[in-house]
């Protein structure tokens, strides 16, 4: 196979002098070859925030205008509640329940549904950059911005 000067002169090989793959076992953090790559494990699979299985008490509720999937249990955080630490809190907002097996959805909201809460701390989120730029104006304003969070835990959901 006749290779110009050019590659000749840079060290490349010609495209179809490419050496085989010595090694079939994979060294343990690297792929050493492409036979080596399709011994490789999968990646792993990473669950959704719920229960890897499905939970068998659950309510879908809304909690300043967002929708949460809450169990019983479990913590999560929304924006700021109007609560002291340490009290219980119950939210009336029930979309949907599951309890025993039996689903139940409400148009819009169900209603003698209880869903209690208490609030465990209050805190901020993570920093935002807020950066505002008027181009050929010699307008800059740089801020930062925490959101005002509450994390609660689920303490019962009864119907």
């Amino acid at each position: 196979m006749a290779m110009t000067s050019l590659a000749r002169g840079a060290g490349l090989r010609p495209f179809g002098a490419v050496q085989p793959c010595q090694s079939v076992r994979p060294v343990i953090g690297r792929v050493v070859c492409q036979a080596a790559a399709l011994e490789v494990k999968e990646k792993k699979h990473h669950p959704s925030p719920l229960s890897h299985e499905v939970p068998s008490t659950y309510a879908i509720v809304e909690i300043g205008g967002h929708q949460m999937f809450v169990e019983p249990g479990k913590w999560y955080t929304c924006n700021r509640l109007k609560a002291d630490v340490g009290s219980r809190i119950k939210f009336g907002r029930v979309l949907a329940m599951k309890q025993d097996g039996k689903l139940t959805v409400g148009r819009p909201y169900l209603e003698k549904v209880n869903v209690e809460a208490e609030v465990l701390e209050e805190l901020r989120g993570p920093k935002v950059i807020v950066y505002k730029m008027r181009p050929k104006k010699h307008y800059r304003k740089k801020q930062g911005h925490r959101q005002d969070l509450s994390k609660f835990q689920i303490a019962s959901i009864e119907a």
